[in-house]
């Protein structure tokens, strides 16, 4: 197979080293594409650094003779550096999570922290922008003021008090550097009210479990839960069709580590009762088809026969369209929320939202411009219904 598009040898010469840690017969595609790749070599390093899977390839690919020596010391560059921004994360993720252990706020550890040092071998290989954690709703308040005290503050400002809560999933925090540490406080899973209303959250909180983490033992989801967590913020967050590497090799990776202990009855009933079966065939049938995750074909089949409700398959439709101007993300964010108080709050909150978040967000410095920007913001949502891509 010849690649016309110099990018899509690349794209195929990465995954298939990528996947060679649980496919080893992959290396050897992998070297079948040199030939493709050799007049542009530099191309599989820039692509690896744009999907931050740099330090992976380095691992795939060191003292293996398949990438010229100044692109292996670029990508074996990728990798101390990301080790060291992951230690320092994992610091400060280590002392957030004990302040918050202090006060009594269970707290479970999603995305790249959970990962770097459960599914992955070294710390250096999975990079972390930042750190996630999810809480409970109720301590949402408390968890706010117990990383205030460490230093950490909104990098925004909510569009009216209490609003955040209602309508989101997370607040996104810093704490000031050299280096400044991110930190997004979960409350719910995704960043979509249908799910912020239905997700059963107490099925995730109920099947976490406890690995050593950074300098402590910390609560990360199952492996049912967090495939679901991983697929579902992959299609729902990131659109379908196109290739997000490191979110692929994520799911991948998760089934190659975890294969022996997945319950796959358990997945595909949960995948119906979250509404996440779209998420899951989806990604499950493109790393089984394109990485060689370990998806065993009668649960694949079991999972593509299943029928995903209206409400999940015109929810993820809306998520993963091509364009979704702001009016029309407002009306479907609108539609999608259970009963009209409910609605109309959040009506009111988007179309009025405090005079604090309009001068935080349109950068007002006199108080009687105020009142004009309120019509300004409606015509920008509205001006998107209407212009071109």
């Amino acid at each position: 197979m010849v690649d016309r598009d110099p990018r899509d040898a690349a794209l195929r010469f990465i995954r298939l080293c990528l996947r060679s840690r649980w496919d080893p017969p992959a290396l050897d595609g992998a070297r079948a594409l040199l030939t493709q790749l050799a007049p542009n070599a530099h191309a599989v390093c820039e692509l690896a650094r744009r999907e931050r899977v740099g330090p992976l390839l380095y691992d795939a690919v060191r003292k293996k003779d398949l990438l010229p020596a100044e692109v292996e010391a670029a990508l074996r560059q990728s990798y101390y550096l990301t080790a060291a921004c992951n230690l320092r994360l994992f610091e400060a993720l280590d002392q957030a999570l004990r302040a918050l252990a202090a006060r009594g706020i269970e707290v479970i550890v999603l995305k790249g922290a959970a990962l770097a040092q459960t599914v992955y071998p070294s710390v250096g290989l999975r990079p972390m922008g930042d750190l996630d954690v999810l809480v409970r709703p109720a301590s949402v308040p408390a968890a706010r003021e117990v990383l205030a005290e460490l230093g950490y503050h909104a990098t925004g400002v909510e569009v009216r008090p209490g609003s955040d809560l209602a309508f989101e999933s997370e607040v996104c925090l810093v704490r000031p550097g050299p280096p400044a540490v991110p930190l997004e406080l979960h409350w719910s899973l995704f960043d979509v009210p249908h799910y912020q209303q239905t997700l059963p959250l107490s099925w995730f909180w109920a099947t976490a479990q406890t690995v050593p983490l950074g300098g402590g033992p910390a609560l990360v989801l199952g492996p049912e839960a967090l495939l679901l967590h991983l697929c579902g913020h992959l299609v729902l967050h990131h659109g379908s069709g196109e290739a997000a590497l490191l979110w692929e090799h994520d799911v991948a990776a998760v089934l190659a580590h975890d294969q022996p202990a997945i319950d796959w009855p358990l997945l595909l009933r949960q995948a119906e009762e979250c509404a996440l079966v779209l998420p899951l065939q989806e990604v499950l049938g493109r790393v089984a088809a394109e990485w060689a995750a370990p998806v065993p074909p009668d649960a694949l089949a079991q999972l593509n026969a299943l029928t995903p409700g209206n409400v999940e398959a015109q929810t993820v439709a809306q998520r993963t369209a091509a364009r979704r101007p702001v009016a029309r993300r407002f009306w479907n964010d609108l539609a999608s929320l259970h009963g009209w108080r409910a609605r109309l709050r959040y009506a009111w909150i988007q179309l009025f939202p405090a005079p604090a978040y309009m001068r935080h967000r349109y950068g007002i410095t006199r108080a009687w411009l105020l009142p004009l920007y309120y019509p300004y913001r409606w015509s920008i949502g509205l001006r998107g219904l209407w212009s071109r891509r």
